[in-house]
């Protein structure tokens, strides 16, 4: 079909009254580009513009739309009943076994989705690139409801993943336990739903089915800022193909692999485009100016919206824009959401104000329950708006019609292609929007192709040495071996120290090393202690990790004292509001309170809950082999590493926050939870809850409820 025509049926699949005149006219033109070859995908694009008006064509043509979705594959959007008998076997041969919707309904696969799906099943490794609406997360679920997969690992790249993907796997709690967390112990069938990092410091993930990894374009360093996630999801692919019968990557846009990956692991590599939705680019004008355009946007969409911002500093300016131009909504749930938000974190928290305004908002500096929230509440449509980073694009599912990407960079960098598709499929939903909706006010990147580096199997110069110390020595290649023969050589450090300090640049453990030799004398007495440190204690051990570990410019952190203070602070704070309170009255930092709010929850969520376990726990193992061949007492400082990774609170009730419980109604309920046995019971205890017997918010109840029903 000649791009004119294909051009001239758009026009046509646009417009309900030209399609209400003549739908057969329509149909003619959507059955020619079929019949010419219905694996163009300009064939499966007309058929998807005329499902969005099927209503309009079942008046006077019952059946034709069934047909021709038959003709390219798109069995899901089939009503079989309306079917002959050669097009109904067909459907039927699209059926994975065992499998159904939550009202019901069986589930059936599209064309490329059942190639995926029988591949899997016949026991073959898959490598997937295909679209954000392919469906790639309905295949895991088939597969897990086979029954054929005992043990199960899916390595996700966000903890909010975890809670996304855990929700939608409740479903199989009767024949698996789902793992989240390092403390659950294991069962007989298992799935575990993990970010790398939980992968690596697992050591009972050891006799696997099927190990999925989403996003699987994370091994490559490139897609991430200084390559550290990279070099660990390397380190989990690495460890869950050595103890699973099949691996299974996922993730969109990708063109090829490595030359060799899939011989070395045993893997087929298959590449599709195929679509479930259809994605329409709409180029705006920036006249008067962009906050104007944007606005002027927005006033015109009845759809829900996300808007793409560079940075959570962007997401809150274009918050407040929308803030000051629309009027609150008369919605009791985000009333009372809005009115528990300020009077947990702050009252002036723009956050606030934008809830009662039907405008959301997600990005790193939130609360994870307050991000799920946010989710949750725009899937439900009491959002009508949801400004969001980068935290959006790596797959999790909202009910978005529109995006519009506010400013087409990410961070000081400008947006690449393979960053804009990802937001560009964040737009449509298969069964809710036929067709998705990108504005943008900057020009679009060029395409380009997208070719995936994984440094554990190319092992160059540039993969990194903390990747190459976690492999067995017989999977080293010469320019590994030769790299590391430095390392091992080195004489300050062990290869068992620099081994259990994962993904912590080797030479830097050893500059820790020398300066602790250096300046014994001194630091003993400062660096040997054990359970909770001194103020003096405290602050030398973090000007250590400062000086040798942490990247300078840190943001919310300049100096190793300055770390230690925030440290202080969150040991004595009783509240999350009370530390945002800490940090709004520093009269150093003149923060307002969004610059609070966001300063106090980041440090939480950066440095206590990740960084600083992470390099503390280093500087332990080191002092504990330094000290002792100086003939010198070591310290222990595990105790106040689990204190700190806890926010200095109960550990189940920080794990709960990622089941949807935000940590201050953790709090509140606390005397009713099993706490100190672990999170499973921590969980079970959560599950029995009668809200009956608690005097509290019926906004609070309803956080809870939701949390009960997906347990």
């Amino acid at each position: 079909m000649t791009t004119g025509n294909i051009q001239k049926l758009r026009t046509i699949l646009a417009s309900p009254r030209a399609i209400a005149e003549n739908p057969f006219e329509a149909a003619k033109e959507i059955s020619r580009i079929c019949n010419h070859d219905p694996s163009d995908p300009d064939a499966r694009e007309a058929v998807i513009r005329a499902l969005e008006h099927a209503d309009l064509f079942d008046k006077k043509l019952p059946g034709v739309l069934d047909s021709l979705a038959e003709q390219v594959g798109l069995f899901p959007y089939i009503d079989p009943r309306l079917l002959g008998t050669r097009e109904r076997l067909a459907y039927e041969a699209h059926k994975p076994f065992s499998l159904t919707l939550e009202d019901g309904r069986g589930i059936v696969f599209h064309k490329d989705q059942a190639r995926v799906y029988q591949a899997l099943m016949d026991g073959h490794s898959l490598v997937l690139s295909a679209p954000t609406s392919f469906g790639k997360s309905l295949i895991i679920d088939a597969l897990i409801a086979s029954g054929k997969f005992g043990n199960v690992v899916i390595v996700v790249p966000t903890i909010a993943l975890i809670d996304e993907t855990r929700r939608r796997l409740s479903r199989f709690r009767s024949t698996h336990k789902i793992i989240t967390h390092q403390n659950q112990p294991i069962e007989q069938r298992n799935i575990f739903v993990l970010t790398q990092e939980r992968v690596i410091d697992r050591d009972d993930i050891t006799d696997i089915d099927l190990a999925v990894i989403d996003e699987f374009y994370k091994l490559d360093p490139s897609s991430d800022g200084d390559g550290e996630r990279s070099s660990i999801l390397n380190d989990a692919l690495y460890k869950l193909r050595k103890s699973s019968r099949q691996i299974y990557l996922l993730g969109p846009n990708i063109n090829d692999i490595p030359q060799g990956f899939g011989v070395r692991y045993q893997c087929q590599f298959f590449r599709t485009d195929y679509n479930t939705v259809v994605s329409e680019i709409h180029q705006q004008s920036m006249s008067p100016g962009r906050n104007k355009a944007f606005l002027s946007l927005c006033r015109s969409l009845s759809d829900p919206t996300m808007v793409y911002c560079k940075s959570p500093g962007q997401a809150n300016q274009v918050l407040k824009l929308l803030i000051e131009d629309r009027e609150a909504k008369q919605d009791q749930e985000l009333l009372e959401a809005s009115d528990w938000i300020g009077d947990t974190y702050h009252r002036e928290w723009s956050l606030v104000r934008a809830m009662q305004r039907g405008v959301g908002v997600h990005h790193g500096k939130i609360p994870r329950s307050l991000a799920q929230l946010m989710v949750a509440l725009f899937n439900q449509r009491r959002l009508d708006f949801l400004v969001c980073t980068s935290s959006m694009i790596e797959g999790v599912n909202t009910s978005a019609k529109n995006v519009i990407v506010y400013e087409g960079r990410i961070s000081r960098s400008k947006l690449d292609f393979f960053t804009f598709r990802n937001i560009q499929g964040r737009a449509g939903r298969m069964f809710q929007h036929f067709i998705g909706n990108i504005y943008i006010f900057d020009p679009p990147p060029d395409p380009e192709l997208d070719f995936v580096e994984i440094p554990v199997f190319s092992q160059d110069e540039k993969s990194p040495l903390e990747l190459l110390v976690q492999l067995d020595e017989a999977d080293l290649n010469q320019i590994s071996r030769t790299r590391l023969d430095d390392v091992y050589r080195q004489g300050h450090l062990t290869p068992g120290t620099i081994k259990d300090n994962k993904h912590i640049d080797p030479w830097k453990q050893v500059k820790v090393a020398k300066d602790i030799e250096k300046r014994a004398d001194s630091l003993h007495r400062l660096l040997a202690w054990s359970g909770m440190p001194k103020w003096e204690q405290l602050e030398a051990t973090c000007e250590l990790i400062y000086k040798h570990f942490a990247t300078r410019g840190s943001k919310g952190v300049g100096s190793g004292s300055q770390l230690a203070f925030r440290l202080k602070q969150l040991q004595q704070a009783s509240s999350s509001r009370d530390l945002i309170h800490l940090y709004e009255s520093d009269n150093r930092l003149s923060l307002d309170a969004d610059s609070a709010v966001e300063a106090a929850m980041d440090f939480q969520r950066t440095w206590a809950s990740f960084k600083v376990p992470r390099f503390l726990g280093a500087i332990n193992l080191i002092q504990m082999e330094v000290f002792p061949r100086l003939g010198l007492k070591h310290g222990d400082y595990s105790a106040y590493i689990s204190q700190v990774e806890n926010l200095f609170l109960s550990p189940e009730l920080v794990a709960l926050e990622e089941y949807g419980l935000p940590v201050e109604l953790g709090r509140k309920i606390q005397r009713k939870l099993v706490i100190g046995k672990g999170l499973d019971a921590a969980i079970a205890s959560l599950r029995a809850l009668d809200l009956d017997q608690f005097n509290i918010f019926s906004f609070e109840k309803r956080l809870i409820e939701s949390c009960q029903s997906d347990l």
